[in-house]
């Protein structure tokens, strides 16, 4: 009786403490959310858009777009300019454009939709990804996020707090993502966070380091530069990308027939 007993306390003191931990990271990511302004904030401006380019450092070859969203349902469409790098490079074909209607996703190039299984699902993953890049620090309390605190982490002499985020079952591309948050004390920005995302095959972490401007009264990460590292944040490869956002334009008047226009 006496181990059983004892065994019960174990499991309930587990999970009392995980229960705590739990709780504690999700006032931490509040306090990350309101920092950048507030999810009401972001949806109050209806809609944006803004020049995006992707870029390779080393080699300078990009892929450039003009992305447009609409928060309500998150729509994202893009017409791309320059195809270099991910964007399917190897395809013939001058406009190339992604849209998500917030339900299924249609790529086009020249005007015909691309029915080929690989290309189309490319599509998809960028029109969701780069809706995610751009709203991430005010998704990270949706419905099914998962938060845990981790011991704090020294950067350049600022003692990080640290949460790792991952996603449940049909939540994002993949349920197996993870995200390693590093949270700035005195601001509750993130300045850098690891992650993998397995939906393009990136098994093993990168790390983003993160820099915002204030728009519209809520800050965005408006520069991103990645590179491959390990889960405590060192990089075990200097190839550097970069994700530049520029011109941003919120209140657009977009709606699901003009976006495209």
């Amino acid at each position: 009786m006496k181990k059983l007993i004892s065994k019960i306390v174990t499991v309930v003191l587990i999970a009392f403490i995980t229960t705590a931990h739990a709780q504690e990271a999700k006032q931490i990511i509040t306090k990350v959310v309101e920092a950048n302004g507030g999810k009401k904030a972001l949806h109050k401006l209806k809609d944006v858009s803004f020049d995006y380019v992707f870029r390779v450092k080393d080699n300078n070859l990009a892929d450039i777009s003009k992305e447009r969203y609409i928060f309500d349902r998150e729509v994202s469409y893009a017409e791309y300019t320059k195809r270099q790098v991910y964007v399917l490079p190897q395809m013939p074909g001058k406009k190339y454009t992604q849209f998500f209607d917030g339900n299924k996703s249609v790529s086009k190039m020249d005007g015909k939709v691309i029915t080929e299984k690989q290309p189309a699902f490319l599509g998809h993953i960028f029109r969701k990804t780069n809706y995610y890049w751009f709203t991430m620090m005010f998704k990270l309390l949706d419905p099914g996020v998962n938060h845990k605190t981790l011991p704090s982490r020294n950067v350049n002499g600022i003692t990080y707090k640290v949460i790792e985020m991952s996603f449940g079952d049909n939540i994002g591309e993949s349920s197996k993502d993870r995200y390693i948050l590093y949270i700035n004390p005195k601001t509750y920005r993130v300045d850098q966070f690891l992650y993998n995302a397995t939906g393009f095959g990136l098994t093993e972490p990168n790390i983003v380091k993160v820099k915002y401007e204030k728009v519209d009264g809520i800050y965005l990460p408006t520069y991103r530069k990645y590179a491959p590292s390990d889960w405590d944040g060192n990089v075990v490869k200097e190839f550097w990308t970069e994700q530049f956002s520029n011109n941003i334009k919120f209140n657009n008047g977009y709606n699901l027939e003009n976006i495209q226009s």
